[in-house]
């Protein structure tokens, strides 16, 4: 044999014997993998970033969500990405779930059949023609018109607002409320009553009895209009997205009417509707704030190239001036050096972190449009859109009570108004969104076990029981046929079923259970409840959207003893025991499932957290809608005149 082919024959033996060293290595890797990422992959970040996600986000906000696919996509379930190890839920997703905003039809304010009737005065007569003809150029919504041609008719058509047949203080006082209905996160001007150019130019002694009434009638339109929005909201909650299940408790419509005909002040009666939470009075007075700061004037930075460190760029130079100005750099280092250093590196670092955008210390295009964005103007839109849901939460929220913010990523516990408890959680995927809604919690669950919904074990275990059909023996699972007997896995064909299977699968209780150790239950028709998870990885993840819709807890256990109010170490013992046991609450304590952009920290501060559904945008779609309407109605009566 010559020397070249022993040579070969030789680098051949060490590769195999490389080779077999490295199968074995993966081998004794799988052997410690557990049940999820053996079933559906590793958690490998490297392979998540490189690889195409079924729903990638990089917007206006700045959020970044990644995660793989709930179906058979082309990598196939072996490469699943690590956020889909843990999904215990089958709540089916709506989508992005914001819809097109179409406003309330209008309706003219008039009743043919009321010129049948008669009025007692001039003035009321005017009235009474007024709501009377199909000529009018009034129109509300249905639920505003029929209380007010109601209240008129009972009250004999007698005007609300005039005194002596000019307009009354009472009036006055009211329409210089609607004014400043801006400092409520309103837009005044859907309040100026039709007819009128400003809130100040009312008509004078020479008017007409029609004009005056056609004054009187569009001011109480305009009247109940704030009273019901102040007190609830201008926009249903539903009409804006799918995942909203909310209905806000706003005033009675002729309750309102009565108090705002009578009260010697409206509008002291309308600003006391406004929403006693702390949270909206701290959003009013921010808002306030920032309008009076005004947009601060920044020098753009431009586009470019991306400059890592080490690099010289000529933007470096304002860009070390402009993270000086953020507080993330000392004014000493402000200098005319145009190279992107250590510390500039580092302060850039911070500023991505601050606005959730990837820590890369370079400068890059994502940053440069996060340094030159106007935060005032944007965080002014959140205010408003804030202000507006907590005129959708319940009045009385409760002694006691569960709070969940979607877009914080946190449950509180608040008692008499201060917060007793905090924790991290985990909500749904944009396209799986946890619903907004409120509820009660009933039971706390100790060792649940989780019965494996028919869309999981199609989509998720089916291929992989095929090929190895005596899995969830291994894994501890239990099989049970339609006759409610356990049978083995191994025991069943597999390859004979496709989309249905004549089987039901559960998980028993245990650390690596798919709902942790403890389940929070507040029973609604959404299917959602609180959970703890294996996967405890994921809460160290900034962007926390991972799940089918339920929330999950990062510390189960001290929120069960809050809830239950027992000492630590009984929770302690009871999970530990490993027995699944459920223990209801001696009192339901209230559950607000909610969804705020901007919300006050504990000491008062007002935070902000990034749009993770797109549901400011879609508020902010609908605003701009009801301005168009507007204008589009003005237009039309311009030429009609």
């Amino acid at each position: 044999m010559n020397k070249k082919l022993l040579l070969k024959l030789s680098v051949a033996a060490i590769a195999i014997m490389f080779a077999g060293q490295t199968v074995q290595a993966e081998a004794v890797i799988i052997k410690k993998k557990g049940f999820f990422e053996s079933l559906f992959g590793t958690s490998n970040r490297k392979k998540r970033q490189q690889k195409p996600n079924w729903f990638n986000r990089n917007g206006d906000d700045n959020v970044r969500i990644i995660y793989g696919s709930g179906e058979d996509d082309q990598f196939g379930s072996q490469n699943r990405n690590f956020v889909d190890l843990d999904e215990p839920e089958s709540i089916p997703g709506l989508g992005m779930g914001n819809v097109n905003y179409i406003a309330p039809k209008l309706l003219l304010l008039a009743d043919p059949a009321f010129a049948k009737l008669s009025a007692a005065d001039v003035q009321s007569q005017a009235v009474l023609a007024e709501l009377s003809s199909l000529k009018t150029k009034i129109r509300t919504v249905q639920a505003q018109r029929e209380p007010i041609l109601e209240f008129y008719k009972k009250s004999g058509f007698k005007p609300l607002w005039l005194n002596a047949g000019v307009p009354s203080e009472r009036s006055r006082a009211l329409l210089a409320f609607a004014a400043k209905t801006e400092e409520e996160g309103f837009d005044s001007a859907s309040f100026l009553p039709f007819g009128l150019s400003n809130f100040t130019d009312l008509p004078g002694p020479a008017s007409t009895p029609q004009e005056l009434a056609q004054f009187d009638v569009a001011l109480t339109v305009a009247a109940l209009k704030m009273a019901l929005e102040i007190s609830g909201g201008q926009f249903d909650p539903n009409r804006l997205s799918l995942y909203n299940d909310i209905t806000p408790e706003r005033v009675n419509a002729s309750t309102a009417l009565n108090v705002l005909a009578y009260s010697p002040y409206p509008d002291a009666y309308l600003r006391d509707l406004a929403p006693k939470n702390p949270a909206y009075a701290a959003m009013k007075s921010e808002l306030a704030k920032l309008r009076a700061n005004g947009s601060p004037v920044v020098t753009p930075i431009a586009e470019g190239k991306t400059v890592k460190l080490g690099r010289a760029d000529a933007r470096i130079i304002a860009l070390r001036e402009r993270m000086v100005a953020l507080n993330f750099l000392d004014k000493s280092q402000a200098t005319d050096d145009d190279l992107l250093d250590t510390d500039l590196s580092l302060a850039l670092k911070k500023f991505q972190a601050s606005v959730q955008i990837k820590q890369s210390g370079q400068l890059d295009a994502a940053t440069v449009k996060n340094l030159n964005r106007d935060d005032n103007s944007k965080n002014v839109q959140r205010l408003i859109a804030n202000m507006e849901r907590v005129r959708w939460l319940p009045k009385n929220l409760g002694s006691k009570y569960v709070f969940v913010n979607q877009a914080a990523f946190e449950v509180r516990v608040m008692d008499r108004g201060n917060q007793v408890w905090r924790s991290n959680v985990i909500v749904g995927k944009p396209y799986t969104q946890t619903s907004a809604f409120h509820d009660e919690m009933e039971t706390v669950v100790f060792n649940p076990s989780w019965g494996v919904p028919q869309s999981i074990i199609v989509n998720e275990y089916l291929r992989k029981l095929r090929s190895d059909p005596s899995y969830l023996d291994r894994q501890g699972f239990k099989v049970v046929n339609q006759q409610g007997k356990v049978v083995s896995s191994r025991s069943v064909d597999w390859g004979a079923y496709g989309n249905k299977i004549p089987f039901g699968v559960q998980q028993p209780p245990g650390r690596g259970n798919a709902l942790g150790e403890l389940k929070f239950l507040f029973p609604n028709k959404h299917d959602i409840y609180m959970h703890d998870t294996p996967t405890k990885n994921l809460f160290a993840e900034t962007t926390r959207a991972f799940s089918h819709g339920c929330v999950r807890v990062e510390n189960p256990r001290e929120f069960a003893s809050v809830l239950l109010g027992w000492d630590r170490s009984r929770v302690d013992a009871e999970t530990d025991g490993r027995k699944s046991q459920s223990v209801a609450l001696s009192k339901k304590i209230p559950v607000h499932i909610t969804y705020f952009t901007a919300w006050p920290d504990s000491t008062g501060k007002m935070v902000y957290f990034n749009d993770i559904y797109g549901r400011d945008e879609a508020m902010q779609r609908a605003l701009v809608s009801n301005v168009d309407l507007r204008n589009s109605l003005a237009s039309q009566k311009l030429v009609q005149n």
